[in-house]
C-alpha cells in the first residue's frame, strides 16, 4: 500500500511529460520484467496525447490526440483538425498510410505549426516501443518522431 501511495503522489506531483518521454527511449529486449513491449495489443484501443513531436515538448491538454485501433483504422486530433488514416503494424514495426484532415481553419498560429508538425512526424514513423511510462513511436533510422503519453 506505501508503494501505490507513492506512485500516486508522484502522478500527481509531477507533469504527465516528466513520466514519459523525459529522458532516453526505453529499447525493447524481449525481457517481460522492463515492461518494455513492442506488442500491437498494448498501443491499441488507447488514447495517446503527444508529449514530444521531433523533440520540442507539448503541453498537456493542447487537445491534440492519437487513438490506434487494433484492426488498423487510426484517428485523432492535432489540435485544430481532425485526422484519420489506416495503420499496417507488426510486432514492433507501424507505419500510417496517407493521413486525411479536415481544414478548418486555426486562428493561433503556433496549433497550426504544432499539428502540421505532429502530422509531418506521424507521415514518418515506421516503427514504436511502448512501455509504462509512454509510446515512443520512431522513424526508419530510429529517431524518434513522436512521443506520447
Amino acid at each position: 500500500m506505501p508503494a501505490l501511495r507513492l506512485l500516486l503522489s508522484l502522478a500527481l506531483a509531477c507533469p504527465t511529460q516528466t513520466l514519459a518521454c523525459d529522458g532516453p527511449m526505453p529499447r525493447f529486449d524481449g525481457s517481460p520484467e522492463g515492461g518494455v513491449s513492442v506488442s500491437v495489443g498494448r498501443i491499441a484501443d488507447r488514447m495517446w496525447e503527444p508529449r514530444l513531436i521531433d523533440g520540442t515538448p507539448v503541453a498537456a491538454g493542447e487537445g491534440m490526440y492519437l487513438l490506434v485501433s487494433f484492426e488498423g483504422p487510426v484517428e485523432g486530433m492535432g489540435g485544430c483538425n481532425r485526422f484519420a488514416a489506416e495503420a499496417e503494424m507488426d510486432a514492433g514495426s507501424l507505419e500510417f498510410g496517407q493521413l486525411i484532415a479536415t481544414e478548418k481553419a486555426c486562428l493561433d498560429p503556433t496549433r497550426t505549426e504544432r499539428e502540421a508538425a505532429f502530422l509531418k512526424a506521424l507521415s514518418e514513423v515506421r516503427g514504436f516501443v511502448v512501455s509504462p511510462e509512454g509510446l515512443w513511436l520512431t522513424r526508419e533510422d530510429g529517431s524518434v518522431a513522436v512521443c506520447l503519453g
